[in-house]
Formats: C-alpha cells, sequence, structure tokens
C-alpha cells in the first residue's frame, strides 16, 4: 500500500472536510451566511484574534476530551457485565465530541487527524453495540433482521471509521507513531467490512511505521489471521514463519504458532506442519506454568523468555493441541501406526487429567471428545481394512465411472450441513473431483437421518443441493435408527467425516468436519494415494 501525494493528499483531506461541512450544519447560521472579507492590510482587530484564540481553545479542549474518553475506556477482553453502563456513556461522550470536532474543526483543527483516529477506534469499539440495538428495535417492531441485515448495517455504520482513518492517512505531516495508528484502526474498519486482504495490507504497513504506540505483537496476529480470512494462505505461512523466527518474545506465541500451523495445513504442507509442532511443542509445555521462563528454539544462548502473567493458560491450551496434531500429520503422511500411537498417548493423558480431578478447557475438551477418541478408534478399526460395505443405502443417483474408481473419496454429510457449514467444501470435492477424476478419483455422498417418515424429505433436499452444485456423483441416505452404513463407518447422526478408501478398497485416510479451506490438504494426500495405487 502506497502513500498518496502530497497533492492527492491534500485535495482528499479538504474534499472530506467539505463533505462534512456540507452533511452537517453549522453551528453558527451567521458563520454560515458569512463571505470570505477582501484582502486587507491591516492588522486583525483584537475582537478577531480573540475570537481565534477563543476557536482555538475550543477545539484543543474537544480533542483533549476525545483522547481521554478514549483512554477511559477498559481493555475489552477485561470488562464486567457490572462494568458496561459506565463503558457506554464514556464511548457515548467520546463519539460525540469527535463528531463535534470534525463538523466544527475540521478544515483548520490542528489536531484534526489525531481526532479522527482517536474517533475512529470508539466508534470501532461501539459498532456491536449500535448494531445491536438496531436489531433489537427491529425485533420488538415484529421485523428481525437477518444476518444480512445485521451485516450491512455494520458495514454502513463502519464506513465513517474508514473514512476517517483515510482522512488521517492523507495528511503527510502526520507523525509516525500516529499514522501507524491510523493504519490500524483501517485494518481494523475493513476487517468489519469483510475486507480482509486490504485489511492485512494496513497492518503490514502500520508494523513498517513507528509502533510504539500499538501493541506489534498483536498485530501481527492481525496480520496473519487476516491473511487467512483472504484465504491468502501462502502469504499466511510466509508470515507466521517470520513472527516466530524473527519476534518469538510474544504474549501471543502459542497463537503465532497455531496460525502458521494452519497454514500449513491448508497448504498442505505436511512435513512442514508436523515439524512446527514438534520444534515449539517443548515451549508451549514449558510455558504452562505460571511465570515459567522457557528457552526458546535457536536462541539457547539468549536470556530465557519469561511468559507474562496470566497467558500460560493460553500456553497449555496450545500444549495439548501439540499433542493431537502429532498424530493429525502422521495419518496424513500415511504413517497410520505412528498416528495411533500419538493419539492414543494422547488420550491417555487426558484421561489421567479427568481422573485427577482437573477441569479441562473447552477447547481441549473438544479436541479430545470429537476429534482424537473417534479417530483413534476408527484408525484402529477400520484404517488399512476393506472399506465397510455401502449395503442397505437407498440410492438417489449412481455414476457408472465408480467401478472404474482408483481412489474413493467418501462424504457423510446431511442436507443440513450441505447448505450451510459444509456447502463450501461439497464445491471443494467437485473441484478435487474434475482435478483428479482422470486418474480415478470417484466422490460418494452419504446422509444419514434418524426419521424414516424425513426419507423423501431428505431425497428432495440432496437432490436440490446436486442440481444446484451440478454434481454427478453417486449419492444416498440411510434413513433410521437401524444399524447400518453409519454405523459401519463409526459415523454419528448429524456428524461429518471424509473418508479416502484406495484401489484396493481399504480406508486410508479420515477428516472429521472436512470444510473449505483445507482443499491444499485434500490434495496432497489424494496425489499421494494415486501415487501409491499406480
Amino acid at each position: 500500500m502506497s502513500f498518496p501525494d502530497l497533492a492527492g493528499a491534500q485535495i482528499r483531506c479538504l474534499a472530506f472536510a467539505i463533505g462534512l461541512l456540507l452533511v452537517v450544519p453549522c453551528a453558527d447560521p451567521l458563520m454560515a451566511q458569512s463571505e470570505t472579507p477582501p484582502e486587507s492590510k491591516t492588522s486583525p482587530s483584537p475582537a478577531v484574534t480573540e475570537n481565534v484564540d477563543d476557536t482555538q481553545e475550543e477545539s484543543a479542549e474537544l480533542a483533549k476530551t476525545v483522547r481521554e474518553k478514549l483512554a477511559a475506556i477498559p481493555d475489552p477482553r477485561t470488562l464486567r457485565r457490572e462494568d458496561l453502563a459506565a463503558v457506554f456513556i464514556t464511548l457515548d461522550e467520546g463519539i460525540d465530541a469527535g463528531r463535534d470536532y470534525i463538523r466544527r474543526f475540521a478544515a483548520e483543527g490542528k489536531d484534526l487527524s489525531r481526532v479522527a483516529i482517536d474517533l475512529g477506534r470508539l466508534l470501532i469499539l461501539n459498532v456491536d453495540r449500535h448494531v445491536g440495538m438496531l436489531a433489537q428495535a427491529a425485533k420488538e417492531s415484529g421485523s428481525p433482521y437477518t444476518g444480512d441485515q445485521r451485516l450491512a448495517e455494520q458495514i454502513y455504520y463502519i464506513q465513517e471509521v474508514v473514512q476517517l482513518a483515510q482522512l488521517a492517512i492523507a495528511n503527510d505531516d502526520l507523525p509516525p507513531e500516529q499514522a501507524s495508528r491510523a493504519q490500524v484502526v483501517l485494518g481494523d474498519a475493513l476487517m468489519k467490512s469483510r475486507k480482509p486482504g486490504e485489511a492485512a495490507q494496513a497492518f503490514r504497513v502500520a508494523l513498517n511505521l513507528d509502533t510504539s504506540q500499538i501493541d506489534a505483537d498483536e498485530l501481527r496476529i492481525k496480520e496473519v489471521e487476516a491473511l487467512e480470512l483472504a484465504g491468502e494462505y501462502e502469504e499466511m505461512m510466509k508470515s507466521g514463519f517470520s513472527c516466530l523466527e524473527n519476534h518469538p518474545r510474544s504474549a501471543y506465541l502459542p497463537h503465532l504458532v497455531y496460525f502458521t500451523h494452519k497454514a500449513c495445513r491448508h497448504l498442505g504442507k505436511l512435513t512442514q506442519g508436523r515439524d512446527l509442532w514438534r520444534k515449539w511443542g517443548p515451549v508451549l509445555t514449558a510455558g504452562s506454568v505460571a511465570g515459567a521462563a522457557v528457552t526458546l528454539p535457536g536462541r539457547e544462548e539468549e536470556e530465557l523468555f519469561v511468559i507474562p502473567e496470566g497467558k500460560e493458560t493460553d500456553f497449555a491450551m496450545m500444549a495439548d493441541r501439540q499433542r493431537f496434531y502429532e498424530g493429525f500429520y502422521q495419518l496424513a503422511l500415511g504413517e497410520k501406526e505412528a498416528a495411533l500411537k500419538a493419539l492414543l498417548k494422547f488420550n491417555d493423558e487426558i484421561y489421567e487429567r479427568i481422573n485427577g480431578g482437573t477441569d479441562l478447557a473447552m477447547p481441549t475438551k473438544t479436541y479430545f471428545e470429537f476429534q482424537s477418541i473417534p479417530m483413534a478408534q476408527r484408525i484402529d478399526v477400520l484404517h488399512d481394512k476393506p472399506a465397510p460395505s455401502l449395503e442397505g443405502m437407498t440410492w438417489i443417483q449412481k455414476n457408472p465411472a465408480d467401478s472404474e474408481s482408483k481412489l474413493e473419496l467418501r462424504i457423510f454429510c446431511d442436507s443440513s450441513r450441505g447448505k450451510n457449514r459444509q456447502d463450501r467444501f461439497l464445491d471443494v470435492a467437485k473441484e478435487l473431483e474434475q482435478e483428479f477424476s482422470s486418474q480415478g478419483l470417484s466422490v460418494v455422498w452419504i446422509s444419514g437421518i434418524l426419521r424414516g417418515d424425513r426419507a423423501d424429505r431428505e431425497i428432495e433436499a440432496m437432490k436440490s443441493i446436486a442440481a444446484a452444485k451440478n454434481l454427478g456423483w453417486t449419492y444416498g441416505i440411510q434413513a433410521g435408527q437401524d444399524k447400518g452404513v453409519l454405523d459401519r463407518h463409526l459415523v454419528s447422526h448429524g456428524g461429518t467425516l471424509l473418508v479416502l478408501i484406495d484401489a484396493d478398497k481399504k480406508v486410508r485416510w479420515e477428516l472429521i468436519d472436512p470444510m473449505f479451506w483445507d482443499k491444499g490438504l485434500y490434495r496432497t494426500v489424494i496425489r499421494r494415494l494415486l501415487a501409491e495405487g499406480s
């Protein structure tokens, strides 16, 4: 992102100020009607000088109010419910003062850029409350907002922030530390506007400026997260590894490791992902104790890194994930026995903690119950063995080409999931079929529903999805509570599972809750299995 040239900056700044003055009534009608006086060589009268001094003093006081109100708002992550009423009053007072300053002093206020930045930050803090109040009013009127309407209101509200940030950035005399703040405000506003790619650029610009007034470590995480939301996984991985290499002494180190892993996973960089956890896992484990001092990889000669107070829980949470992902990556790499050993070890450790009275963090509990336990069970019972029979299915559509399949991508997903959480994954599955069908890849889609009387409705729903996406797959349903296809695959009703079955009709890989963002992971595993079967 480049900064505007001087002339362009002045034009944009002036245009913004004029626009504000046009849409907002002037505080003094007499001033609005006055004309520019003819040039005079005489000195300004004392009354004029006094008025100028009063105006400057008033604008400075308003700017100070905005700064103080912003500074008075506590970190939102530490707020308690009983704090909210006072915080809302502070927000309203700060926003009113900021808008008043912009309305009255946009043309000549010397604190304009700083006020624009501070006001932008206040508006970002207020946007969820603002949209929530609108949504509540709409609900009470009998016309509740849809998700799209809430988003539209949010984007409309946040446009003021984008304009304020751009106004500040256009000032070429803006101090470097304030220029960095302006870019962060712009980036946060763009994230709220669902423009993560542009937000990542703004965050990157901010990191290359004076970061003395911002939390640079947190901003690095925000940049990586924005890159993920933008689907820029290569840049995400590059940025993640760069942060770990150059800025590991961070309170956000566990999150840096996790986001970098996600980039590797999305791209199918399996060895890099596994080795990342192996390298940083011991650090995360060591940092799980309050006040711990740890040695950072490659920095053994440097002083120890003392874990910031209160961050040991983040280190513990990611240390648990490291134990799970050891098995996850081993399975994707084709190391079934090593994967099973790693998952069983993780499960045993969790069982010991539960039996010892330890309360598990919710993310750890989720990985344990909904990922590691069922994965370990299926790896032990089903993997490298003939795939379970599909006898008992009610087929809606059959693809004759399946008989020539060298690799089957078997999807368990009902229509409700297919229209919502797994919608974009089904698109990815179609892309994979188109890419690898000439090499023998086929797709089979299976839906399981508990109530037999809803079979016809589910069939129609699957047909609708297949028609909309132009799917040529074999697909069908298993309806009712009798044991059948889902039970043979150890799949629960309502769950989603992706299974890969090789040319010998053996189960070779699986993924619980497959999502669209892991296309690189699917592609890497598919290529490996096709190569092994050739």
